[in-house]
This record gives C-alpha cells, sequence and structure tokens, in this order.
C-alpha cells in the first residue's frame, strides 16, 4: 500500500525533482554551447573569434556551474594568446571576469594558468593588462592554492627586463600572497623576488630593487610560518650590505630586516 501524504508535499517533491531536472538540462546545454564554439573561438577571421569570444565569455558568467566556467576558460586560451590585441585583450578581460564570477578556487587556478601566454608575450601593453587580471583574480579570492598560482603566473614577468613590466609585476605578487596562510605561496613569492633584487638596470635598476625590497617586507611581515620570515629578513639583510647598492637601497633594505625580525617577536 502506498504510503499516503498531503497534496501539497507531493507537489513540493515535484516541483523539486522538476526544478533539478530543468537545472541539469541548462547546464547541459549551456556546456555544450560552450564547446560548440571551439572552432570559432580559434578562426581566422578576427569578427568571427571575437563574437565567439564574447558568447563563450556570456554563458560562462550566466551559469554558477564551475564545469561550465572551466570549459569556457579552456577555450579561451586559444584567443588569448593571440597576436592581435583585437583578440586577446578581450580574452584576458573574459578570463578575469569568469574567475571572479564564482568562489571556486580551481576555477581561478585555471584562469591564472591561462594568462600564462600574455604575461609572457613581448608587447608591454598586454602584459600590464595580464598583470592586472591576476590583481582582479586574486582579489576576489586567495583560498586554495589560488596564491600559489598567481605567484607561477606572475614569475616571468617579475624577471623581465622592462621595469613597465617587472615594477606592476612585483607589487601584484606582494598583494596576491597577503593575507595568505599558504607557506609554499609565500616560500615561492620570496624566490621568485631575487631575480628583482638582482636586477643591474642602468635605467630604473634601484627603482626595482627598492620595489622589491617593499614586497620582501610585506611578504615576510606578513607570513605565518617562523622559517619563511627568516628566509625573508636574511635575504635582505644580505642585500643591505651589497656594496653595488646605492645608500638609499640599503638603507631601506636595513629597515626591511629590522620590521620582519620585529614581526617574529609579536604574539
Amino acid at each position: 500500500m502506498i504510503p499516503w501524504k498531503p497534496l501539497s508535499s507531493v507537489v513540493s517533491i515535484f516541483l523539486l525533482t522538476m526544478g533539478h531536472g530543468l537545472a541539469q538540462t541548462t547546464d547541459g546545454r549551456q556546456l555544450a554551447d560552450v564547446l560548440a564554439l571551439r572552432d570559432k573561438v580559434a578562426n581566422a577571421d578576427t569578427k568571427v573569434r571575437v563574437d565567439a569570444l564574447h558568447r563563450v565569455w556570456s554563458i560562462a558568467l550566466a551559469s554558477d556551474d564551475s564545469q561550465i566556467k572551466l570549459a569556457a576558460l579552456g577555450l579561451l586560451v586559444e584567443p588569448v594568446g593571440s597576436s592581435s590585441d583585437h583578440v586577446r585583450m578581450p580574452a584576458v578581460y573574459a578570463i578575469a571576469e569568469i574567475a571572479n564570477s564564482t568562489d571556486d578556487p580551481q576555477v581561478k587556478i585555471r584562469a591564472l594558468a591561462a594568462l600564462a601566454e600574455p604575461l609572457q608575450a613581448s608587447q608591454v601593453p598586454i602584459r600590464v593588462v595580464a598583470i592586472d587580471a591576476v590583481n582582479s583574480i586574486t582579489r576576489s579570492g586567495k583560498a586554495g592554492g589560488v596564491p600559489a598560482a598567481a605567484v607561477r603566473a606572475l614569475d616571468p614577468a617579475i624577471k623581465s627586463g622592462t621595469n613597465g613590466v617587472r615594477i606592476p609585476a612585483i607589487n601584484a605578487l606582494a598583494r596576491a600572497v597577503e593575507s595568505s596562510d599558504d607557506p609554499a605561496a609565500h616560500d615561492a613569492a620570496i624566490t621568485a623576488l631575487v631575480a628583482a633584487l638582482d636586477s643591474n638596470a642602468v635605467i630604473g635598476g634601484m627603482e626595482v630593487r627598492m620595489m622589491a625590497v617593499a614586497a620582501m617586507e610585506k611578504i615576510g611581515r606578513g607570513a605565518t610560518q617562523i622559517g619563511t620570515k627568516a628566509k625573508a629578513m636574511g635575504l635582505v639583510q644580505a642585500y643591505s650590505a651589497r656594496s653595488n647598492w646605492e645608500p638609499e637601497a640599503r638603507r631601506r633594505a636595513q629597515e626591511a630586516a629590522s620590521r620582519i625580525e620585529a614581526s617574529m617577536k609579536q604574539p
């Protein structure tokens, strides 16, 4: 005998089941729509590529499903690697917006990896836009390995010989690991900054080194592990004794070492 249930309960169960089925149908349709745009996103015709790119972008933002967002980011790797700013610029913004539309760290990590090509481009404007995208992504969430992924993404920019690229990259690096509880991310960020501390550029070299010292201090003071703090402090102390550094830079490094040391004594 089938147990009796109030009509309201039956209706509620029906609506819930129907809603779940509709959601599955919608997600499946959206995923199919994204994947169907694969060839158009890679089309040689710029207008076709950009139109498809915006369609992928829109679908990913409209969906709450991480799989759809990940699929969209996978397609955007191709246009973001284009040599044309008409294609790669909107692709960078699309990647950042998709990453910021969810709290899922895997989507953010995938987005940061997708920015690898523009972060290593030979043209400065696209690299700066990509660095700004990294800033945006790390600002929207730092859980689940996102800071470490940001450090990996920014490493080539920090090693750039162009001040217009490496200075904003250094700043983005410090912001990426700020307020993070990931010791591995802090350690990787400190290691990445060595290239900037070693800068011997005739023009702007001191500015780069000063920025790197400031970033090292911020990371060292914010780190939760004593070992990480000690590593940052030891590096800036060593560089403060560099004979080829300007007096201002040496003094700034000494101040940074003292402030990191003071943070080690705080309860």
